[in-house]
């Protein structure tokens, strides 16, 4: 090894030794020595996919091989997620609430509904669970019909302020309860793979609606429900 690591890498000026890249990403990801020039717009011949052919042009775009075995499917799949986190804004509440005529008018409570969602700044994946309760006004939803609401709305890039207002507000609309709230606590791929890199950060975001927003009384009742909730199942 010569002077000053000059072999392997270059002084930075302190004494210590910059290390060149390391290539190792070379032999773990097949990459393409010369970028290919990409026109655009996208030309598609019959029977195409536009979406597979968009995220081809951005293996390509990258320098990746996307004739390799490990990306030959890839566009196929990315669009088959992109579709898959983005078919929320085709859901219609109306439908997936379906209700029932109901004497009570006491607190429903339901804990632990895992949701992911798309963060629509880096389109990375966040998730988590929501809590939910509401007070019935003369009819009740089937209890599978509240986690199918939150996935539905949280099927495609929305931010966590937004998502928990969308759900009360959907709520509100078709079942017409005398309130309803909505907590979520998320981790977030971008808070935890990128820029700030906190992998443990957790995210809480509640909504309040009706009686929830005009009395503190219900909202303490729901913290307390999914408390007890929480202790029963452990």
């Amino acid at each position: 090894m010569e002077e000053n690591g000059k072999a392997n890498g270059k002084s930075n000026g302190n004494g210590h030794v910059v290390m060149p890249a390391f290539e190792l990403e070379h032999i773990l990801v097949p990459r393409l020595k010369n970028v290919p020039k990409i026109s655009a717009p996208v030309t598609l011949t019959s029977g195409e996919d536009r979406l597979q052919e968009i995220i081809k042009m951005l293996l390509l775009e990258l320098g990746l091989d996307a004739s390799s075995e490990h990306f030959r499917d890839t566009p196929r799949r990315v669009a088959h997620f992109y579709r898959e986190f983005t078919r929320g804004y085709h859901a219609d509440p109306a439908q997936i609430l379906k209700t029932f005529r109901s004497r009570t008018n006491e607190l429903i409570a339901l804990s632990d509904i895992q949701f992911f969602s798309l963060c629509p700044h880096h389109l990375l994946i966040y998730g988590g669970r929501i809590d939910f309760g509401y007070v019935p006004n003369e009819q009740i939803v089937g209890i599978s019909k509240i986690p199918r609401l939150v996935q539905a709305l949280a099927s495609r890039p929305v931010v966590q302020e937004n998502l928990v207002a969308d759900i009360a507000d959907a709520f509100m609309s078709v079942v017409k309860p005398l309130g309803c709230v909505v907590k979520a606590t998320g981790r977030h791929g971008c808070v935890a793979a990128r820029g700030v890199r906190c992998p443990e950060a957790t995210m809480s975001t509640v909504a309040l609606r009706g009686v929830f927003s005009a009395d503190q009384k219900y909202v303490q009742d729901f913290y307390q429900a999914i408390g007890r909730n929480a202790e029963y199942l452990r």
